[in-house]
């Protein structure tokens, strides 16, 4: 029986309608695979590694090894590659191809499209096939190969905890002859995918993320409704269901913020239960992100900001007592300011805000008047504010922390005068650390908003 049902997936006629794109229980952590618009995604490298076994136990059954790389191009573009190797009865594939991505920013509103291009390879060995019909073409025509132009078309929309991406695998349709008369050969069909996913910042260390993924060929449409919870950014499990297949289980471990290992179950309730004792996949990923490119500025030391303050090394922004954060005063390099206003000394002082909120005590405005009488001092003067925070938490979560405490900042100098257009404004989240995050005095100095006057 199993291998009469092998015979049933790989015939001339099932093999045309049969999975042509690679197949995929990870997609989550490997978008790329999915979608080129993902190529490059965050300013990141990412490589990653797969394989999965499909309908265990059943001879001949579907086997996918794949490997992508993707990284970013400057602030926009993205590039990528993928190599794959999928066999499945008596076909096999080998195919390879680029990508190229390209993104913009609207406010808050991201947008990304991708293309790829790439060519597939394939081998025919009907040796091994049960044969009902001597006169079948495709086993007196012995070993065949042929090939086929691919071609991948992909976008992608991001907005705060909202992710929205849909693609169109093998927009060209081609078709491979192996060389059999009277066929039509292998003709790719052209493939749907969607994916609508929103992230839910439960607490400083639990993100819980619920999507859909959807694939569709024709009429034929196959959904996968998920629902996915992260701890720390270092343990994620996961639960779905696939429509006529069954239930799906994940889980992925993160260590260093690099490496990923992932893992997914695939229990059959339908079609193949009876013989398959359900689908294993595996995927290891390397991600390196790097910091956004900054326009360079000119900084000045600070040998006074008022003359009731000589000199500013530390100003230390406290939530509550249990967080601390830090305003750094930057004196990389040294302008002499005159003489007249240089008093040496110096001095620390603490701003303190409202509990789990990003609004300023009224008790600690004075301690930020010194910022507003250097800019009033100095109108030709710009202050640049720069939010970070350390690596406890979601990073989506870290990206807001940062974003609201440093314009906290900037709306107290607004509310004293200082004009907008004079205060320059980026938050970072966890991306820029000063220190190892593997500390609690690591941490501490990672909590902070970097100022730097602009001359």
């Amino acid at each position: 029986m199993k291998k009469l049902t092998l015979f049933l997936l790989v015939s001339i006629s099932a093999v045309t309608y049969s999975q042509q794109m690679p197949q995929t229980t990870l997609y989550g952590y490997n978008m790329y695979a999915v979608n080129p618009a993902y190529a490059g995604l965050n300013n990141c490298t990412q490589i990653a590694v797969s394989h999965l076994n499909q309908w265990v136990k059943v001879d001949g059954a579907p086997a996918t090894s794949m490997i992508n790389l993707s990284t970013s191009l400057g602030q926009r573009f993205g590039i990528g590659g993928q190599l794959l190797i999928d066999k499945i009865g008596m076909l096999q594939q080998f195919s390879g191809l680029g990508s190229l991505s390209y993104g913009m920013k609207l406010g808050e509103h991201r947008f990304r499209a991708g293309l790829s291009i790439g060519y597939n390879q394939y081998r025919l060995n009907p040796s091994t096939a049960i044969v009902f019909d001597p006169l079948d073409p495709i086993v007196n025509g012995g070993n065949q190969s042929a090939g086929a132009v691919n071609t991948d078309l992909g976008i992608l929309y991001t907005f705060e905890n909202i992710e929205l991406a849909a693609s169109t695998k093998q927009v060209l349709h081609t078709s491979s002859n192996f060389g059999y008369s009277n066929t039509t050969g292998y003709g790719l069909r052209r493939h749907f995918t969607g994916y609508a996913a929103y992230n839910i910042i439960l607490t400083n260390k639990w993100d819980l993320k619920p999507s859909v993924f959807l694939k569709g060929i024709n009429h034929v449409l196959q959904a996968d409704i998920n629902a996915s919870a992260t701890y720390n950014k270092f343990l994620n499990v996961g639960i779905g269901y696939r429509t006529q297949v069954g239930l799906i289980g994940r889980i992925g471990i993160t260590l260093k913020d690099r490496y990923m290992f992932g893992y997914a179950y695939e229990a059959p309730m339908a079609n193949m239960a009876s013989y398959s004792s359900g689908s294993h996949e595996l995927i290891l990923k390397i991600t390196l992100c790097r910091p956004e490119k900054t326009p360079k500025i000119s900084k000045i030391k600070i040998d006074t900001i008022y003359r009731e303050i000589h000199s500013v090394d530390t100003v230390f922004i406290t939530k509550t007592e249990y967080k601390i954060d830090t305003l750094i005063i930057d004196n990389s390099v040294t302008k002499t300011i005159p003489e007249t206003e240089v008093i040496s000394g110096s001095v620390s002082k603490t701003i303190l805000f409202e509990f789990d909120k990003s609004l300023v005590k009224k008790e600690s405005f004075g301690e930020l008047e010194s910022m507003v009488n250097l800019l009033q001092a100095n109108p030709t003067f710009k202050l640049s504010l720069e939010g970070h925070t350390d690596a406890t938490g979601a990073e989506s979560y870290n990206v807001g922390l940062s974003k609201n405490r440093v314009n906290a900042v900037k709306d107290f100098l607004i509310m004293n005068g200082i004009n907008t257009d004079r205060i320059i404004i980026k938050h970072f989240g966890e991306t820029q650390p000063k220190t190892s995050n593997d500390t609690p005095l690591g941490r501490k100095d990672n909590r902070r908003v970097d100022v730097m006057i602009i001359k």
